[in-house]
């Protein structure tokens, strides 16, 4: 009988968790709650306490953030203020731990408190956390890890929980450029259907920048659709740094979709609209059926400034346009272009004439700006 007792206190005490470490009296726990206090010192000599401590006690933070609020709390809250003292103070003990959620975003912190030495794995589990600050949270320290929390989160954007895909899209967006790894992933996420997946993939791919330019460019020739606006309206958005994209750019405005050459064409009118080839396929917008992109086509050759002399024949016949902004826009850029641009007179002329005041005092404008007196020969006043 002994021996039965003694293998079984045996067993007990070997299923025990390790002590947790103790600092200056108290545990790790207790000084990690101290994370959430309010008071910035209290604050400071946790932080100052869990670093000196390390993540010797990493076990008993990730028990915690196991550890879920009981059912009956949110109903004793309501009911508390009717309660007598006794009552409240019997129930709490009964019910330990009593404040789950406050403890989990104690434990977060902590995590937080250890910075690239803190292990990854707990933090990636509570991005899944229901309580919206602990999974906030959890994605700040994640972001301060950088590099060695990509691998983790790549798995996470694929999950099929919708708010860990989002959660993941969000970290990876604070690690900014040494989340490249993730951007071909990234990438696919840009035709999420979950609420605001898609718009936060790309702005973590916007915060990646420079590196994630080359699979960038490669998804404009993607099947779906989405992805491929999407791409060039983040490409458009990292202007000069995608300068490496613009032959890409340049056939997406060719792109069988309204949407994608849109996305395109504003795209190259932010990032390179200067080179011949640019300017080419800026010109060849202004007759696209969709007069968003002619509009987009025009503010490229507004930027290309003196470059887009070749683009004359195609703003005199913008001229003509049924969309008053296209008529007078074309206007306005061959103005931009002054004497060089002397074949559209005639047209301009005609344009006087327009039914639109605004497009007559462009016209008139572009013609002042083309037709420049000449000088005087030398020695006449």
């Amino acid at each position: 009988m002994i021996t039965v007792v003694a293998v079984l206190a045996l067993a007990w005490f070997g299923r025990r968790a390790p002590p947790e470490p103790v600092y200056q009296g108290r545990t790790l726990m207790a000084w990690a709650r101290d994370m959430n206090n309010p008071d910035a010192e209290a604050r400071s000599n946790a932080l100052a306490a869990l670093q000196t401590m390390g993540t010797n006690g990493s076990a008993g933070l990730i028990r915690v953030l196991e550890v879920r609020d009981p059912a009956v709390m949110k109903p004793f809250l309501w009911l508390a203020p009717k309660l007598p003292l006794w009552v409240r103070r019997s129930f709490v003990r009964s019910f330990k731990p009593f404040n789950a959620t406050a403890d989990r975003l104690a434990a977060v912190r902590a995590f937080a408190a250890f910075g690239t030495n803190a292990p990854v794995s707990p933090l990636i589990h509570a991005l899944r956390d229901h309580d919206r600050m602990i999974a906030t949270e959890a994605a700040a320290a994640l972001g301060q890890m950088g590099k060695p929390a990509v691998p983790d989160l790549v798995r996470e954007l694929r999950d099929s929980d919708g708010s860990v895909r989002l959660m993941a899209c969000y970290t990876l967006g604070l690690i900014g450029p040494a989340a490249s790894p993730a951007a071909p992933v990234l990438i696919e996420r840009l035709a999420d259907g979950y609420t605001n997946v898609s718009r936060q993939a790309a702005y973590a791919l916007g915060r990646i920048g420079g590196p994630a330019v080359p699979a960038l460019a490669e998804s404009l020739r993607k099947r779906d659709e989405r992805i491929r606006a999407q791409a060039a309206r983040v490409l458009g958005g990292l202007s000069l740094r995608a300068k490496d994209a613009t032959p890409a750019l340049i056939e997406a405005t060719k792109d069988s979709q309204g949407a994608v050459r849109q996305a395109a064409v504003e795209a190259l009118c932010n990032v390179w609209p200067f080179s011949p080839e640019a300017v080419a396929a800026l010109a060849a917008a202004l007759n696209d059926k969709n007069s968003d992109v002619r509009i987009q086509a025009l503010q490229g050759l507004q930027r290309a400034n003196r470059l887009a002399i070749s683009s004359i024949p195609a703003l005199i016949e913008a001229l003509n346009d049924q969309s008053p902004l296209m008529r007078g826009g074309a206007a306005l850029v061959l103005g931009t272009l002054g004497p060089a641009a002397q074949p559209a007179v005639i047209a301009l002329r005609k344009g006087l004439e327009d039914a639109d005041e605004s497009v007559r005092i462009q016209m008139q404008e572009a013609l002042r700006k083309i037709e420049v007196p000449a000088a005087p020969p030398p020695g006449l006043p």
